[in-house]
This record gives structure tokens, C-alpha cells and sequence, in this order.
């Protein structure tokens, strides 16, 4: 190897840093928020911060004029390419709702092909695992403060009379994939460990995750702990008989601690255990109809973007279609704002067509079918396991759209697991000069952009927080960039109470037709009821306010908020925006 292509350890030394600081500290900034996903979290703005310097750091070899690859990354290109082919057919006025999601994506291919560059060593990757570990530890211990520590009227907003922790990401789901994740790391860590001490911490995670893993009753967390425990088990079993008897003792006294909590709890405030095995009962209609539509649009799709509104619609129609003495069908399943149909595939295949779908199942396929052909042995279980926590939660919610944490530590065990499994080559790379700005620029802007965001996020909860009697909060946000839909949606609703008030009905009609175009990519009930409240203050009865009404409720058969509307004080207006998801 020449001393071109030889590992930077300092450059490795910074990246593992940074991810350790990125798990454990900026993992969990926070502070009262709007909720929901993507940049409506301050968790996942500091992330972000975090994963733009991993990135450009990981990178910065290839500014050498030497770059590394493997048929893992070809393929990785060729999806991408896959995934931005259908703007060319598709692109519409929702199109632009896609674009973060596209770059979130391209982004994390590019931290894939950075990793190659850097040439971990094995234990280079452990400490990456550990940086993982960490973030989950403090979770954990973060949600047992959340059990035993908070009282009612806390500042994180936590409710403690449901005793159900949610960690830093206010969703119980996404927290049980992340602490399921951190407990197929710590079984890998444990079987590598040189020290004491490295076991002890490894320890941690069988011995206090189980009783947090109850406490949240995520159907997807008890799933993910039921296929993945085994598979760690077996591994530790093949692989260190020491390893597997100290994982497996802690996993042991992890549930006994968990037994007894919950006996303790239901001894103080009893509670039924339906309470907490309690799911969704509407997602078998949401993936049969997400089929439906599919099967109606197989090779355009419906559009980048459309899936809220079209998803909507459609599912409106095909519910007004059925035999009126099939009430199980016509009963109002589906009563809220969808943005995403809770399962990963399903989303693609709906508004890029089957071209994206199948590029990510054929991937994903491919992936698979390397590791177990030619995996390291001993190792393919272990590497399986690992993955499965996070990709098979992306098959039931949408993880990746509330945790940008959960983002980046699916690309940090993907990257070793491509690692372990093709063989890398070397290649001369004249493009330099675009790494090094590219390094230099990516974290810069993310950082600048980040921080004046949060100041974003404070100025709109603090807006919320007065129900809108504080309006100057949003008059001093400085980057209204990361959240423009929703801080657009809280001025129009301030203009329309305002006009209400005063008598204005030209600025009561522009909202009206701000509204209109609105409901045409992100139609919601909070939407439809402040168009419902308009039209009545217009004093427009007759067909205008029923049209709407009429709309409202075909869309929204059982929303209360659209049923106060209709028969409530037209000055009272809904001020925050839906989360999109349910």
C-alpha cells in the first residue's frame, strides 16, 4: 500500500469521535416542540449537524486522488438512480414535498461511499458500534427517568400518568427499534471486547433495556426483541461461549427486572395488559389500499409528493364505491392525515411506480443474498441480526422520517456489513477540488442552518404555546426553511382570525384561496375546518359552505375537529398544523 492510499488514523479518530458525540449529546438536544417528523424535531436538526461533518469527513481521503469502491457501491449508485428517475415523468406541484426526502437519501449514499474511503479497521467499527451503545444507553436511561424521576407538568411534555416512556423521540415505536438495535450492538461489542470495562458497559444493555422495551408496548419493539434475541444467542453461543453466558445471565436478570417493576407498577396503578398490546387497527386498510393504488398507476405512479392528497382521495372514492350493507368496509377506518403509508415499499411504489419499489427490493435482496453467500462465517447471523431491528420497523411505520438517529446508524451497520462482504478496489480520482469544497461547504451550511433553525422551532412553539396570542414569535424567525409548510399554515390561520375579528372578508377570501391550493397536495382536517370556519364567516351558506363541508367529511368521515367547525363559533380558528401522521 502506498502512503497515498494508507489509512488517516487521525481523520478515523475524528470520525468515531464524532459520532460518539453525535449519539450521545446532539442525539438529545431538545426542548418543548411541535412534533412530528423530519426538521419539526430538535433532536433531529442536531443530528443532522453531526451527520453533515461524518460525511464530509469520511470523504476527505478521496481528495488523494484515489478512491475506493465496490460493486456494493455500483449498485448503491444505480438505485439512486433509480430513485430520482421518476421526477423526470412525475413532477408536479407537490413534487417539491419529495425533495427532502430525495436528499436524505443521496446524502446517505455518500456516507456509504465514505466509509470505504476511510478503511476501518475492525476495530475502528466497534468503536463506531460503541458510539451506537452509548446513544442507546442514554435513552434507556433517560426513559427510566421518564418511569420514576418526572413529575406531572415536566418540561419535556412527558405524561407521566401513561407510563409509557418515549425517550428523546416523543414515538414509543421508534424508540423500541432504537433500543432493540443497541441490543443486538451490545452482544456484538460484548464477543469483542478486550477489556473489563468495555464488557461491563456492553452489559448494561441486556441488563436494563428489557424492562424499558415492556414499559413502551411497541408491538413492532416486541417483534423486532422475539427475531433478533434468538438470532444473538446463536451467535454468541458459535461464537464465544464466555461472551454468550455473561450476555445471556444479564438478558436473564434484564427480564426479572422487568417482571418485578411491572408487578410493582401494576401493584400501584393497576392496569389491564390490553392497554399496552393495543395497535393499529387501521394499517390493514392502509396497505390494501396502498396495493389498490399501486395496481391503478403500476408504471408512472401517482407522483413525487402526491401520496397525502392522492392517498386521500382515493381511498375516499374506493370507500364511497362499496355496497351500502357492508358496514365493516364503509365504517370510517382511516380518519386522519396520512403522509406516509407505514411501510417503506409501499411509499415508492405509490408515487414513483414500480421502478423505485422494485430497485429497493431487488437491493435489499441483493444485500441479503451477499451476506449469506459470502458473508464471513461465523458472522452472517450476527451482521442479519443487527439490521433486521431497523429495516423491519421501515416495514411497519416510517422510523427514518421521525429519527434522522436512526438514519444514520442504519448506514453505519450497512456500510459494515458491505465491508465484511465485497472486496474493494482502487481507483484514480481526478475530482478533487469538488470533495474538498463539497467537505468544506456540507457541514458549514448544515451547522449555520441547523442552529437558526432551532431558534425556528422556539419561535413556533412558543407561538403555539399562547394559541397564537404571542403572533410577534413568528415574525422574528430568521429561517423559516426547515419548517415553511408548517410556519405558512400558522400565519394563515393568525390572518384568518384576524380577519374574522375585524370584518375583513377580502383577506378572509385570500385565505380561502390560499386554502384551496393547499388542500391540493396537504389536505387536513385542521385545514378543511378553518376553510368551513371562512366560509361561514363570509356568510356564505348555501352550496359554498356545504361543498366544503361536504368535502371535509368525505375525506375526514370522523374528525371531531372538522365537526366543531361545522357547528362551532366561526372566530375560532386551528392554529397547528397536523403532524401528517398518525
Amino acid at each position: 500500500m502506498t502512503t497515498d492510499t494508507a489509512p488517516n488514523r487521525r481523520l478515523i479518530q475524528w470520525f468515531i469521535g464524532t459520532a460518539i458525540f453525535t449519539f450521545t449529546v446532539l442525539l438529545h438536544i431538545t426542548f418543548p416542540n411541535l412534533g412530528g417528523t423530519g426538521l419539526r424535531m430538535p433532536h433531529n436538526a442536531a443530528v443532522w449537524m453531526g451527520f453533515g461533518l461524518m460525511m464530509a469527513i469520511a470523504m476527505w481521503p478521496a481528495t488523494r486522488g484515489v478512491i475506493r469502491y465496490s460493486r456494493f457501491h455500483i449498485g448503491l449508485g444505480l438505485l439512486l438512480l433509480a430513485l430520482w428517475l421518476p421526477f423526470l415523468w412525475t413532477w408536479n406541484e407537490a413534487s417539491l414535498i419529495a425533495l427532502p426526502r430525495m436528499l436524505t437519501v443521496t446524502a446517505g449514499a455518500i456516507l456509504l461511499l465514505g466509509l470505504a474511503q476511510l478503511q476501518l479497521t475492525r476495530r475502528d467499527w466497534w468503536w463506531l458500534g460503541m458510539a451506537i451503545l452509548l446513544g442507546t444507553l442514554m435513552e434507556t436511561a433517560l426513559c427510566y427517568a421518564q418511569l420514576y424521576l418526572l413529575e406531572p407538568g415536566n418540561w419535556l411534555g412527558y405524561d407521566v400518568e401513561r407510563q409509557q416512556p418515549y425517550g428523546i423521540f416523543q414515538q414509543r415505536n421508534v424508540l423500541a427499534s432504537f433500543l432493540v438495535t443497541g441490543l443486538a450492538v451490545s452482544a456484538w461489542l460484548i464477543g469483542e471486547a478486550r477489556r473489563g470495562c468495555e464488557r461491563a458497559i456492553s452489559l448494561l444493555a441486556p441488563l436494563f433495556m428489557p424492562a424499558i422495551l415492556w414499559f413502551a408496548g411497541s408491538v413492532t419493539g416486541w417483534l423486532a426483541t422475539l427475531v433478533v434475541v434468538p438470532m444473538l444467542l446463536i451467535h454468541l453461543r458459535d461464537h464465544d461461549r464466555r461472551a454468550f453466558k455473561l450476555w445471556g445471565i444479564a438478558l436473564l436478570m434484564g427480564i426479572l427486572l422487568a417482571a418485578a417493576l411491572w408487578a410493582l407498577e401494576a401493584m400501584g396503578s393497576p392496569r389491564s395488559l390490553e392497554s399496552f398490546s393495543r395497535t393499529s387497527g387501521y394499517r390493514q386498510y392502509v396497505y390494501t389500499h396502498s396495493l389498490r393504488m399501486i395496481a391503478e398507476e403500476p408504471l408512472t405512479g401517482w407522483g413525487y409528493g402526491r401520496f397525502q392528497h392522492d392517498f386521500l382521495h382515493s381511498f375516499a372514492d374506493w370507500r364511497a364505491a362499496q355496497p351500502i350493507n357492508q358496514p365493516e368496509i364503509i365504517e370510517p377506518y382511516i380518519v386522519e392525515t396520512f403522509a406516509h403509508p407505514h411501510n417503506e415499499l409501499l411509499l415508492w411504489g405509490i408515487e414513483g411506480g414500480l421502478l423505485p419499489m422494485l430497485a429497493m427490493f431487488g437491493f435489499a435482496c441483493w444485500v441479503a443474498w451477499r451476506l449469506w453467500a459470502h458473508g464471513p462465517g461465523g458472522e452472517r447471523v450476527l451482521l442479519t441480526a443487527l439490521l433486521v431491528p431497523l429495516a423491519l420497523h421501515a416495514m411497519t411505520e416510517l422510523p427514518f422520517y421521525h429519527s434522522q438517529a436512526h438514519w444514520l446508524v442504519f448506514l453505519l451497520l450497512l456500510g459494515m456489513v458491505a465491508g465484511s462482504c465485497w472486496q474493494e478496489k482502487e481507483r484514480v480520482n481526478r475530482y478533487t477540488f469538488g470533495i474538498r469544497i463539497g467537505a468544506a461547504l456540507v457541514p458549514t451550511v448544515l451547522v449555520v442552518f441547523m442552529a437558526t433553525h432551532f431558534h425556528t422551532l422556539w419561535q413556533a412553539k412558543r407561538y403555539v404555546e399562547t394559541q397564537g396570542q404571542e403572533f410577534s414569535a413568528l415574525t422574528k424567525v430568521i429561517n423559516p426553511f426547515g419548517i415553511g409548510n408548517t410556519l405558512e399554515f400558522l400565519i394563515m390561520s393568525q390572518q384568518l382570525r384576524a380577519a374574522a375579528e375585524l370584518g375583513m372578508g377580502g383577506m378572509v377570501n385570500d385565505y380561502l384561496v390560499w386554502a384551496e391550493g393547499l388542500s391540493r397536495t396537504e389536505p387536513s382536517p385542521e385545514l378543511f375546518a378553518n376553510m368551513i370556519r371562512a366560509e361561514k364567516t363570509l356568510s356564505q351558506g348555501g352550496n359554498t359552505l356545504h361543498s366544503v363541508i361536504e368535502r371535509s367529511r368525505r375525506l375526514f368521515p370522523a374528525s371531531s375537529e372538522i365537526d366543531a367547525a361545522s357547528e362551532g363559533d366561526p372566530n375560532a380558528t386551528s392554529s397547528e398544523k397536523a403532524t401528517s401522521e398518525p
